[in-house]
């Protein structure tokens, strides 16, 4: 995904004088935030300005990531993106802004600069969330032009359910622009494209999107915890390449799929040290660990003590251990 960005103020302001047809969209990020909400926003603007490309001067859209602090901001996956500083900008320098965050999440977040930038500017402002509110303003003549603010929830994709997901505001702004084809032209761009040799089972057609097929991965990584299980074998199961596979798994669930088949596995052990009498060698070997020996190795590196101590304090050392 392309993440373009206005490379510094002064030379915005020089791209401004000769892009004057290019609408300028802000998306305003914070620490932690969701790389991939960031991202998809960011393509789908790229998309309608390769679509649009032909039919105008200059691109179609000019976006400009910023946060409060400015620079570089840290995400939920361990990288960095740079943005300017809010105060580089005036809510009414955008023809639209995107918030990572609620309304109701800025409101209760008390950064009073914040909540000046956003809703103290000159400018009037407008909720890109309310179809009615934008449609109404936008045929209202003899005003000063509203700055529609798209909020989103900034989650990964799984959760998305029952929220209004990022792309869909991308593009709502898009089909107001240029209408319903560009958009759909968009949507069809932004869609995984199919695989040419998939090595899916035969017949199973419950997965058809990449997220689909990273979660069937992870339920098949569930199922087979106690097997030796290499990144190329649950690669194989989503039918992905080995890197594509990494990032995508790590996107969806914030740990890598060494990492997730680890959590499953001392999950499990945690749980048979207190609800059973097995020998610590047993559980081992039913949880995939190999022997005792190389359990208590990897327990006391993850927990700070070996099984045994763990089980005779009923796992409330590392309760503590992890709540301090």
């Amino acid at each position: 995904m392309n993440m373009s960005t206005v490379s510094a103020p002064s030379q915005s302001k020089r791209l401004e004088s000769c892009t004057r047809a290019a609408r300028h969209i802000g998306l305003l990020l914070f620490e932690q935030c969701c790389i991939y909400n960031a991202g998809v926003i960011s393509e789908a603007f790229r998309l309608a300005n390769e679509l649009q490309a032909g039919s105008s001067a200059g691109p179609a859209y000019h976006l400009s990531l910023i946060s409060r602090s400015g620079g570089n901001i840290s995400t939920s996956s361990s990288i960095s993106i740079w943005t300017h500083h809010l105060h580089e900008y005036s809510v009414g320098d955008f023809d639209a802004l995107f918030v990572a965050c609620s309304k109701s999440e800025a409101m209760a977040d008390h950064d009073p600069h914040l909540l000046a930038w956003l809703f103290g500017s000159e400018r009037a402002i407008s909720d890109g969330n309310d179809h009615t509110q934008r449609s109404a303003s936008e045929g209202t003549k003899g005003r000063a032009p509203t700055v529609p603010i798209y909020w989103f929830k900034d989650i990964p994709m799984a959760a998305w359910s029952g929220c209004e997901a990022p792309v869909h505001l991308a593009l709502a702004k898009i089909e107001a622009d240029f209408g319903p084809n560009v958009a759909r032209r968009v949507v069809s761009e932004l869609q995984p494209q199919p695989l040419e040799h998939s090595n899916a089972p035969a017949g199973d057609m419950s997965v058809t999107t990449t997220t689909d097929k990273i979660h069937a991965s992870a339920g098949w990584i569930k199922e087979n915890f106690s097997k030796s299980i290499s990144i190329s074998d649950a690669a194989e199961v989503a039918a992905m390449s080995n890197r594509n596979y990494l990032r995508r798994f790590k996107a969806e669930f914030g740990v890598t799929p060494q990492q997730y088949l680890m959590n499953v596995r001392f999950e499990l052990i945690c749980r048979l040290l207190i609800e059973s009498d097995l020998p610590v060698d047993k559980i081992a070997r039913r949880c995939g660990m190999g022997n005792g020996d190389r359990l208590g190795r990897l327990f006391r590196r993850r927990y700070g003590m070996s099984p045994t101590a763990y089980r005779a304090d009923g796992g409330a050392g590392v309760q503590e251990q992890m709540e301090s």
